[in-house]
């Protein structure tokens, strides 16, 4: 493996010092790849031996081809690869494209690239027919997910989530309308889904207030950026009175300012506390630990 190492990051170009600094980038690759995606870094490992018989010409031609190698490698493990195992796991992937059959998908493929849009079997079949009834009552209209899970083992963390680390969760984008003319948008504001926060007004509580906390980010910088869009108040709470309704869901974490804005009833719909992420900007969906 030593040998392989010296092949990969360094044939014939670079100095002692130089290698020292390419392996801790390696290893801090590994790492980061892992943490984002959690297959990212196992396959970097594995493909070590792959990446090391790449002809050498200049360093830089040499690493972007390594870089466009691995790039195939990944992609081709998530597409094909990972569908066959996570089962294994009890765990299924979220579509990547919503069909007329299934109109659900990603607000972002990234989800879908980094392997966060696993869940179980049931959490799928929930949103399957969460979207269908979507669909139905407003044509045209496809759920979209954020975060889910990773593909394996139960309680490694999906950053920055206190949870999502065993395939019960799965966070749900909001519907928005334009906020001048009321029209519906068909996307969220935010690329990310993340972020573009539905901010209380003066009159709805907010039990956070004056509360700090390194997970609780207000991002008032970027709000300005989504400005020309809202929540759609309709199609969301009826989204997520869908949800609730289904026996097998635990809880919904929404803001408490919109759960009164969106009159939603029930006890399953909860405040996430003050030192969780915000949940004005998506909901998040949890089912029972037992519901299979």
């Amino acid at each position: 493996m030593k040998h392989i190492l010296q092949r990969v990051l360094f044939g014939p170009f670079f100095s002692l010092k130089t290698q020292w600094f390419l392996s801790l980038v390696l290893i801090s690759l590994i790492g980061v790849l892992t943490l984002l995606t959690q297959v990212g870094g196992v396959l970097l490992w594995l493909s070590l031996p792959v990446l090391a018989k790449i002809p050498s010409s200049t360093p830089i031609q040499r690493r972007v081809t390594q870089c466009v190698v691995f790039g195939l490698l990944y992609v081709l493990c998530i597409l094909l690869v990972l569908p066959l195992l996570a089962p294994l796991n009890g765990r299924v992937p979220l579509p990547w494209f919503a069909t007329p059959a299934v109109p659900l998908k990603p607000v972002n493929l990234g989800y879908c690239l980094l392997a966060r849009n696993d869940v179980r079997p049931s959490v799928r079949q929930l949103l399957e027919r969460t979207a269908l009834a979507v669909s139905q009552q407003v044509p045209g209209t496809p759920l979209q997910y954020l975060d889910a899970n990773f593909p394996f083992l139960n309680r490694f963390p999906l950053l920055p989530h206190l949870s999502h680390h065993d395939g019960r969760n799965v966070d749900l984008a909001f519907f928005y309308q334009d906020s001048r003319t009321k029209h519906p948008l068909q996307s969220p504001p935010s690329p990310i889904g993340y972020w573009a926060y539905e901010q209380p007004t003066a009159n709805e509580s907010q039990p956070c207030r004056g509360v700090s906390s390194w997970l609780r980010w207000d991002f008032d910088w970027v709000q300005p950026l989504f400005a020309h869009a809202e929540i759609d108040r309709e199609r969301t709470r009826f989204m997520v009175q869908t949800v609730f309704a289904e026996p097998t869901v635990q809880k919904i974490l929404i803001e408490p300012h919109l759960k009164e804005r969106l009159r939603l009833q029930s006890s399953k719909v909860r405040f996430q506390g003050c030192h969780a992420a915000r949940h004005d900007d998506h909901v998040h969906v949890q089912i029972l630990e037992y519901d299979e």
